[in-house]
């Protein structure tokens, strides 16, 4: 019985493979040093909150990660980034 239900896990991971994407996992450090996650984007919104981040001269705080993933995209508040 055990090697049916591995066979079907097997199955189940090759699908979420298929259908995962790459995507960048966004964190900011905070005046304390804590380490907060903002969220996972795809690159073009990433790019967009680094260029944010740059103008507010923030930039060295943030840091991003290179996953792939089937997650959706945060959400984060366009007003957040004027």
């Amino acid at each position: 019985m055990q090697s049916v239900q591995d066979i079907n896990l097997q199955k189940q991971i090759e699908e979420a493979l298929k259908k995962a994407e790459y995507k960048k996992v966004l964190y900011f450090y905070d005046e304390y040093g804590y380490k907060k996650l903002l969220g996972i984007f795809n690159k073009k919104r990433a790019s967009q909150i680094k260029k944010y981040f740059r103008s507010q001269k923030l930039i060295n705080r943030l840091t991003e990660f290179d996953i792939r993933t089937t997650e959706p995209d945060s959400t984060l508040p366009d007003t957040t980034l004027r």
